[in-house]
């Protein structure tokens, strides 16, 4: 399975971090490179952007980075690719409970333009009611973040065509979830969650501005603690 980093060009403790944890599995893996706020040119905004996504904006750097994931998919004749931000933490078990994953996506869902989604970081879960032994996969309604996920060749082809015809003017775990209710692509959550982004977790600063989160470390360990009780009793 091939692994697509989207990594800002530059940021060497990032990409060792997320190399480091990558190397064991023995996965095969390639950086989005290309991208990086000074590479979005006007003929690049003009072609994928619009509203509040127009500009050389760090948030746009990186959905212009997830639009290039899906053109390496398209250009390489993949079936698909598992595509993950740098700042990811892999949990114990990965290799194996991703591969289990794809073995039933290849089984029930093999001609679908869908998404996986593989990380705990938005803190949705799948409810315990809707849990059964054997099953990875539950059909979703909406993104959960784009840290980690893997992406389908016709998946792929749906999104950079609704851009390539209509642009965007969102994030890409907005526009994920905007092309779900058009019918374009189909979503999934894995459970158990295998992954989660250290920036949203508080374990590494974000590289998107926002507004500055005290005791973020802290208040993430009890908000996790909180959403996993509340989903088990759902």
């Amino acid at each position: 399975m091939q692994v697509l980093v989207i990594h800002v060009r530059g940021n060497e403790d990032r990409r060792l971090f997320i190399e480091k944890q990558l190397s064991g599995p023995g996965m095969p893996v390639e950086y989005i490179l290309d991208g990086n706020k000074e590479d979005l040119t006007d003929e690049v905004l003009d072609k994928y952007f619009a509203g509040e996504m127009y500009g050389q904006f760090p948030n746009t750097s990186c959905a212009y980075k997830h639009l290039l994931s899906c053109r390496y998919i398209v250009e390489h004749d993949l079936e698909g690719a598992l595509v993950v931000e740098d700042d990811l933490r892999i949990f114990k078990g990965f290799k194996q409970k991703f591969e289990e994953s794809m073995e039933e996506c290849r089984r029930e869902h093999a001609d679908e333009p869908l998404i996986i989604n593989y990380e705990e970081s938005s803190l949705l879960l799948v409810p315990r009611s809707q849990r059964r032994k054997g099953k990875m996969l539950y059909k979703a309604e909406r993104d959960r973040f784009a840290g980690c996920m893997y992406v389908s060749r016709r998946a792929a082809e749906a999104i950079m065509e609704y851009v390539e015809k209509h642009k965007s003017e969102h994030t890409s775990d907005r526009l994920h979830t905007l092309l779900i209710q058009k019918g374009l692509l189909t979503y999934y959550w894995s459970y158990p969650c295998l992954a989660c982004q250290c920036s949203c977790d508080g374990s590494m600063p974000t590289m998107i501005p926002t507004r500055p989160r005290p005791y973020k470390r802290l208040k993430w360990f009890y908000k996790r603690f909180y959403k996993h009780l509340l989903y088990w009793f759902r």
